[in-house]
C-alpha cells in the first residue's frame, strides 16, 4: 500500500509523464505537417510514370489540348508524325486547336505536304501552341527550314556518361535508353534539326525537347531539369537543348530516345562508340 504521500507522488510523476508525451505527439504531428506543407507534388509530377507509349484509344480520337503539338501527339501514341498530318488532312505548319479531334487511324486523305500552306481562318484565342508557335526573331520556322530528307550522316551523345538503363522494345518499358551525366551538364542536340517539341505535357518526360532531324528521324531528350531552347528553332549538333534533371533520387539523367519513322529504335545502334 502507497501512503498519502508515496501516493501524491506518483500522481505528480504521472500527470508529468503524461504531459511530456502529449507534447512528443504534438511535436511530431506539427513537424509532418510542416513537411507536407514543404512538399510539392510537381517534384515528382510528371516523373510519376517511367517513360512509355500511349495505347491508342478505342475510339482512335486524340482531343488536342493547349500545348499539344502535331509531333507530340504522334510521339506519344508510336506513330510517324506524317502519318497522323496525312489521316487529317494537315499540311505544315501542322496547326492545331485546342479541342480538335485528331484521328490516329484510318486510311490518309493525301500526304502531308512538308511545303508551307496557309492554315484554315481560327479565332484568334483558340490558336494553341502548334509546330510553328510564335518564338523569339532569331528562330526559324519548321516549315521554312530545310531539312535534308536523308539518313543522319553524324550522330553526337547528348551527354557524356554511362548508360544506366538500356533500350527494350517489349510492352511498356522503355522506348529509349538512360544516361549518367553531370551536375548542371548541357544536353546537346544529336544531329543538325529544328525543335518540334519543348514542354512538359507528355506524361513520365518531365521537361522533354523532340528534334526533327529529316521526315523519317526524330530524337526526345527527357527529364530535364530546365528548357533552352524553343519550338521551331533551327538547332546544330551539340547546340545545347537543356540543363540535364533526372528522375526521383536518378541524378543527374537523361533519357534519350531515337525514334525512325515513329517507331522507337535503340540509340545505341546510331551512336557514336565510345
Amino acid at each position: 500500500m502507497l501512503n498519502v504521500g508515496q501516493l501524491r507522488t506518483f500522481t505528480n510523476i504521472m500527470a508529468s509523464l503524461t504531459r511530456n508525451i502529449s507534447g512528443a505527439l504534438l511535436l511530431c504531428l506539427f513537424v509532418t505537417g510542416c513537411a507536407h506543407d514543404s512538399f510539392h507534388y510537381s517534384d515528382v509530377g510528371s516523373y510519376s510514370s517511367s517513360p512509355k507509349t500511349r495505347s491508342i484509344p478505342s475510339s482512335g480520337l486524340h482531343r488536342v489540348k493547349s500545348g499539344d503539338t502535331l509531333f507530340s501527339i504522334a510521339f506519344s501514341y508510336g506513330l510517324d508524325y506524317r502519318k497522323v498530318a496525312g489521316i487529317n488532312g494537315i499540311d505544315a505548319p501542322y496547326t492545331i486547336y485546342p479541342n480538335q479531334k485528331i484521328r490516329l487511324t484510318g486510311t490518309p486523305k493525301r500526304t502531308a505536304k512538308t511545303t508551307t500552306s496557309v492554315a484554315p481562318k481560327r479565332p484568334a484565342a483558340a490558336v494553341t501552341k502548334s509546330a510553328t508557335a510564335k518564338v523569339n526573331s532569331s528562330s526559324k520556322s519548321v516549315s521554312t527550314v530545310k531539312i535534308p530528307d536523308r539518313k543522319v550522316s553524324s550522330w553526337h551523345w547528348p551527354v557524356i556518361g554511362s548508360v544506366t538503363k538500356g533500350f527494350s522494345n517489349a510492352g511498356v518499358s522503355s522506348k529509349g535508353i538512360d544516361i549518367r551525366g553531370k551536375d548542371a551538364e548541357h544536353v546537346k542536340a544529336a544531329a543538325d534539326g529544328v525543335v518540334v517539341y519543348a514542354g512538359n505535357g507528355l506524361i513520365g518526360y518531365g521537361n522533354l525537347v523532340i528534334v526533327k532531324h529529316n521526315d523519317v528521324y526524330l530524337s526526345a531528350y527527357a527529364y530535364n531539369e530546365r528548357i533552352l531552347v524553343k519550338e521551331k528553332q533551327s538547332v546544330r549538333a551539340g547546340d545545347s537543348l537543356a540543363i540535364i534533371g533526372g528522375k526521383g533520387t536518378e541524378r543527374p539523367l537523361l533519357h534519350f530516345e531515337v525514334r525512325r519513322d515513329g517507331q522507337p529504335i535503340d540509340p545505341l545502334k546510331v551512336l557514336p562508340k565510345k
